[in-house]
């Protein structure tokens, strides 16, 4: 799809679709679909990897026969080189089970690659809809199944789905029809309700999307099928994140006494009537009132800042700096990122910001060196930093990157 027909294609979407009414686009022509059968199991199989290495199955869920398998067994039945393809995975996991559905929701973790893909597609979708207040994940559902095994349920995000191998079927209700009947909540049995419902049938090749208001559920006839998908959450109103934002700040202005779970002082009351505030109230009351305008902005700027340097995403990869980073060190940061910072406007400070990690460095060497990453250059990191900050510097560029 050309750039033009791309536009086109978002602008229709934006105006149609985005928070209305499902979609079902057929051979769908996007860089987005390079993410196919084979990236999918090379992620599966790293990420299942690094949970083996790590002794943790976190991220990923087992249901088994629609019953959820305990996270600490989930570890022995996780995808191996060995299967060679998804298809060589249920193989195996056919051989004992006839009824099974893996989920994993943090493949992005372990591909830069792929992450570049992701990316072009969000940066176009938010380009027509908004940038989310919460974030973006990427998800995986892979198995014989016959229904998803949490049954109908509604999610508070709008879902991108992508088949893989098989064939994907996914009925939706409208959020009207689901208030009306209430029984349909987690319902595993709905055949009185398949009527009012709408059918989305994928294939390899082709994207489906609902809106975070659609009641939903997967559909198989027991046949093996992978899919994975995007979840855009729009679940968070504005007023929200201001609260998150405004915490960090508000904690520092109460100091000790907002850490008190009691009231000390209660005022008295005369028939009823309360007059007065206690004292702590008093103070807060106090505390707020001395809260600057500029303050306020670099509480917003702060969440802002943390939220785009993930790219709208709740979990990114990282670049590969296990390996400490030194004087000598050469670094790069990958083609598609960027160091994001803004200079406070009430502490005259620098902050920078990488895939959701923050620093603070008033250091101008330490800013050259962020230039010149965000520039697409590969840095040694002597032809930077120098002089009495030199030490605190090297620690900022590896906090940041790490």
């Amino acid at each position: 799809m050309k750039i033009g027909q791309q536009n086109q294609f978002w602008k229709s979407f934006a105006k149609k679709s985005w928070e209305k009414k499902p979609l079902l686009a057929k051979n769908f022509e996007s860089p987005i679909l390079e993410i196919d059968q084979n990236e999918i199991f090379k992620m599966l199989v790293a990420y299942s990897d690094k949970c083996r290495k790590q002794k943790s199955a976190d991220g990923f869920k087992l249901y088994v026969d629609g019953q959820m398998i305990h996270p600490e067994e989930v570890l022995q039945f996780l995808p191996v080189k060995k299967d060679q393809s998804l298809v060589g995975y249920h193989d195996r996991m056919e051989k004992y089970y006839s009824d099974y559905c893996l989920v994993c929701d943090e493949l992005l973790q372990v591909s830069q690659k792929n992450w570049k893909c992701l990316q072009e597609f969000t940066s176009n979708l938010f380009s027509h809809v908004g940038f989310p207040n919460r974030f973006v994940e990427m998800g995986l559902y892979l198995g014989n199944y016959r229904k998803t095994p949490f049954g109908v349920h509604v999610d508070g995000c709008g879902v991108f789905s992508f088949p893989v191998v098989g064939n994907k079927t996914f009925r939706l209700w409208t959020p009207e029809f689901a208030k009306k009947n209430p029984s349909l909540d987690r319902a595993h049995n709905y055949a009185k309700f398949k009527k009012q419902s709408k059918i989305l049938k994928a294939t390899p090749g082709d994207m489906t999307y609902w809106p975070s208001s659609a009641w939903h559920i997967a559909e198989s006839s027991g046949a093996f099928s992978a899919t994975w998908s995007l979840g855009v959450w729009v679940d968070l109103p504005h007023k929200d994140v201001l609260g998150v934002a405004l915490k960090p700040l508000l904690d520092a202005k109460l100091g000790v006494h907002g850490d008190a779970t009691v009231v000390t002082d209660v005022p008295s009351s005369s028939r009823g009537e309360i007059r007065s505030l206690p004292k702590s109230y008093q103070q807060s009351l106090q505390s707020f009132r001395e809260i600057s305008s500029a303050e306020l902005h670099d509480a917003f700027m702060m969440e802002w800042l943390k939220s785009v340097s993930k790219k709208g995403f709740k979990k990114t990869p990282l670049p590969d700096f296990s390996i400490k980073i030194s004087i000598k060190s050469r670094i790069q940061i990958p083609e598609s990122e960027s160091i994001v910072w803004t200079q406070l406007r009430s502490e005259h400070r620098t902050r920078y910001a990488f895939q959701g990690t923050i620093i603070e460095s008033s250091s101008i060497n330490f800013k050259k060196l962020i230039m010149a990453l965000n520039a697409g250059q590969r840095c040694l990191i002597s032809d930077y930093l120098k002089g009495s900050k030199r030490t605190d510097d090297l620690k900022s560029i590896q906090n940041l990157l790490s």
